[in-house]
């Protein structure tokens, strides 16, 4: 994936619709989109602990929701109660007043930045040690070896250690610098156009 394409999706209102369908989603969403785009500036969810992971369409760096770990300066245990899942329920909530369903490809709420998506058919298969696929088990193992060897990295670099600040990378306010962006069309790729850029902020 190209550096300028890397994203977190925060909230997905629609997938794999008609351009015709995302033009009205965007006319009943628009005059709501500041609001919604700059409600990080005031419910600040932070995120940890990023980790290599993979299924059979994709490799992704994921995070979790911080829990009051190797808080940076500024920030509080309680700051930390108001995790990404809160967020997102907020911003769901806050799209559907609009009179929008919210009709999203992922049903498990989750962090994560995709890195590559595999090729159709996949090599891999459904099941990575699947013995019928294309790709030989020696360089499958391989590659999972070499995933396994950058998780323990991020681990031991990037991940809290009691009584030491998080190193830079590591964690991630949402909306930290930049805000969020309601964005519209062929997401899935991190193309598309951005509709409004919400306000970003910094600690410090």
């Amino acid at each position: 994936m190209p550096l300028d394409n890397l994203h977190i999706t925060t909230m997905e209102v629609a997938h794999s619709v008609t351009a015709a369908e995302i033009d009205h989603l965007v006319t009943v969403l628009q005059p709501h989109c500041q609001e919604i785009a700059d409600f990080p500036t005031t419910h600040r969810a932070r995120l940890i602990k990023p980790l290599l992971n993979y299924d059979s369409a994709a490799l992704a760096l994921s995070f979790v929701p911080a829990a009051g770990e190797s808080l940076p300066h500024g920030r509080t245990e309680d700051d930390d109660k108001y995790s990404y899942h809160h967020l997102r329920r907020d911003l769901f909530a806050a799209i559907t007043e609009t009179g929008l369903p919210i009709a999203s490809r992922y049903v498990v709420p989750s962090a994560h930045l995709t890195v590559a998506r595999f090729n159709s058919p996949n090599v891999f298969g459904g099941d990575p040690m699947d013995g019928g696929v294309a790709l030989d088990i020696k360089k499958r193992r391989h590659w999972i070896s070499e995933i396994e060897t950058i998780n323990k990295w991020l681990q031991a670099e990037y991940w809290p250690q009691e009584g030491e600040s998080i190193m830079p990378g590591g964690e991630w306010v949402v909306g930290e610098e930049k805000g969020l962006d309601f964005r519209r069309g062929t997401l899935w790729y991190g193309d598309g156009e951005s509709v409004y850029v919400g306000k970003g902020f910094t600690y410090g």
